[in-house]
């Protein structure tokens, strides 16, 4: 359970050990609760930037999430077997595919999005409404998103 847990005192006055504790923890969690519906969290990432992007090329969507091309090719075949995405012939350059969620990829992206949104709920539950918009807020800056 997430809450069960503390790190060490001693290393309690380092941010970074701390951001990196709860983060191992939340990602625990979170890859438990897609292992239950039948994902991983990569799998998790690409269905997510396909579906804000769709019809972007395997090439960007490498870059969009810093997967390795190789696994990448192996990701977007395990996509395509499962029914969740498709390769299409691209708009403008027919040497290139691209990439789209089909209804039951968005069907299972909704699943893990409740998923990710239950972890997040039990893992930011010691922190009221605005201290969650805060950290929220700090942690896009820290990103380079704001």
């Amino acid at each position: 359970m997430l809450g069960s847990e503390r790190p060490p005192d001693a290393l309690g006055d380092y941010t970074g050990f701390l951001m990196n504790w709860c983060a191992v923890r939340s990602r625990g969690t979170f890859a438990r609760e897609l292992e239950a519906i039948g994902l991983r969290p990569p799998q998790f990432a690409v269905l997510s930037v396909i579906d804000a992007e769709p019809g972007l090329t395997q090439q960007a969507l490498v870059s969009a999430t810093g997967i390795d091309p190789s696994t990448m090719v192996q990701m977007v075949d395990s996509l395509e077997a499962a029914g969740w995405a498709e390769r299409r012939p691209h708009d403008s350059d027919r040497r290139k595919r691209a990439l789209h969620l089909t209804a039951a990829g968005e069907a299972i992206l909704g699943r893990a999005r409740e998923a990710a949104a239950h972890v997040g709920e039990v893992a930011f539950a010691p922190l009221d409404a605005d201290e969650r918009r805060q950290l929220h807020g700090l942690l896009r800056k820290l990103a380079g998103l704001d």
